[in-house]
């Protein structure tokens, strides 16, 4: 089996899911399923079984993903071991990210924590915040940033509290939203519900719903093809060059429509120098 083999089940055997075990590991789907086939060729075994809610790992399956998140284990041990006894910060961070905070803020936090740490290696992963707490719950994650509500007993610090916004090919009335196209993409259950609560306030019609994508990206794209409007809960998605309208939201006392977001960690993993360095490293960011 090679290296990677060993990272494919214990990351396939945290998820219980093919199309997150691909997201995490960079990897196309028929690539991670062409891989798993040649492992359980190769071992002469069946592993998993694929069924409409995930996998679900046979008894050989449990022995050798068990075997493989021990492996991964100690090799970071090893690691963190020897960067410590030479005084040099070495080893993996696995941190977690919404869509759109991967877009738009890690590119540049990256950049300026690996010219700090060039070291230090982090493995990115990408979800719904909700998504991501659950595997900061599971110690699958050392850190994550995560947006809206964070009901967890877990540390958390709060970056940034940013104003939600409609994006437009053409200026809008207020008045007019209900009549107007709407775009909508997934986003997290908190957002949702708040920007229920901000129209239910507004409006006694729903909001006219007239496409539904996956992501601020892809619905960015429609806008700028002047089908419908979206409500972004991240408004860099208005980029200056692409001449959109853009209007920040507001509830009828005049307070701003936001929603907040936060550094989540467990406390007891300090003991961590690489993750207690990145943290203090983030300290000096601006948000």
């Amino acid at each position: 089996m090679r290296d990677f083999d060993w990272m494919i089940l214990a990351t396939l055997y945290k998820t219980k899911n093919i199309t997150k075990t691909a997201n995490r590991l960079f990897i196309t789907q028929p690539s991670l399923t062409r891989r798993l086939q040649q492992i359980e060729t190769e071992l002469g075994t069946t592993l998993l079984i694929r069924n409409n809610k995930g996998v679900t790992f046979t008894s050989h399956g449990e022995y050798v993903a068990g075997k493989a998140v021990t492996l991964l284990d100690i090799i970071d041990d090893v690691k963190l071991h020897i960067s410590q006894s030479n005084n040099k910060l070495s080893g993996t961070l696995r941190i977690g990210a919404p869509n759109s905070y991967m877009h738009f803020i890690m590119p540049s936090l990256i950049g300026k924590f690996t010219q700090t740490y060039p070291d230090i290696n982090l493995d990115l992963h990408t979800d719904l915040s909700s998504e991501l707490l659950k595997s900061l719950e599971n110690k699958e994650l050392d850190a994550g940033f995560l947006r809206g509500d964070v009901s967890s007993s877990l540390d958390k610090r709060l970056l940034s509290e940013d104003q939600i916004y409609i994006i437009s090919k053409e200026p809008i009335i207020l008045s007019d939203l209900p009549d107007l196209p709407q775009i909508e993409y997934t986003k997290e259950k908190t957002i949702v519900k708040a920007t229920r609560r901000w129209w239910k306030e507004r409006y006694k019609t729903p909001p006219n719903i007239r496409f539904r994508v996956h992501s601020g990206d892809a619905c960015i794209q429609l806008v700028k093809n002047n089908l419908g409007y979206g409500i972004f809960s991240d408004g860099k998605y208005a980029d200056p060059d692409d001449d959109l309208f853009s209007l920040p939201l507001e509830y009828l006392d005049g307070s701003k429509f936001t929603r907040k977001s936060w550094l989540v960690y467990d406390k007891e993993d300090l003991c961590n120098p690489l993750l207690s360095h990145f943290i203090d490293f983030l300290k000096e960011i601006q948000f």
